[in-house]
């Protein structure tokens, strides 16, 4: 029987943080205060004030018009396509090599690119960066186009 008791005060409390204090369920006083501090409106602020429903609600959900959401389409390019404009953004770094650094896309649905670095871009200071450099460029590529 207890238990039955405390899910009742737990839904009026619910129903008062929902409604409001002046609300009450079948009948019954409300449950004493809360200990905590923090007062029952504030689980739904915009309960707080009288506002119409167009300004607490998003316009198309207001009006009762269906939602449609539209995720942006991502255009297609093959593998070749990505690893060239990959290579002309890295050939655009003032420090890049002329030659020597090749770039390799692959995998399927979730491309990834590869930076090869050859004997002929000479000497090259630090490798990883310029593989990390490779990535966060694939990675913008990424959120733009899907391999076809």
């Amino acid at each position: 029987m207890a238990d039955n008791e405390n899910r009742d005060d737990d839904q009026i409390t619910l129903a008062h943080q929902i409604f409001g204090k002046g609300a009450s369920i079948s009948g019954r006083n409300p449950p004493g205060p809360k200990t905590d501090n923090a007062p029952a409106a504030s689980v739904f602020p915009a309960m707080d004030r009288d506002l119409p429903v167009s300004e607490i609600l998003p316009p198309a959900i207001a009006s009762s018009e269906p939602v449609e959401t539209v995720a942006p389409q991502r255009q297609l390019m093959t593998a070749t396509e990505l690893a060239e404009t990959i290579e002309l953004d890295l050939a655009r770094h003032p420090n890049c090599p002329k030659a020597g650094f090749r770039v390799t896309v692959y995998g399927w649905p979730h491309w990834r690119a590869m930076l090869t670095i050859s004997p002929a871009a000479g000497a090259i200071r630090n490798s990883q960066e310029w593989r990390d450099l490779t990535n966060e460029l694939a990675d913008q590529l990424r959120k733009r186009y899907d391999l076809a």
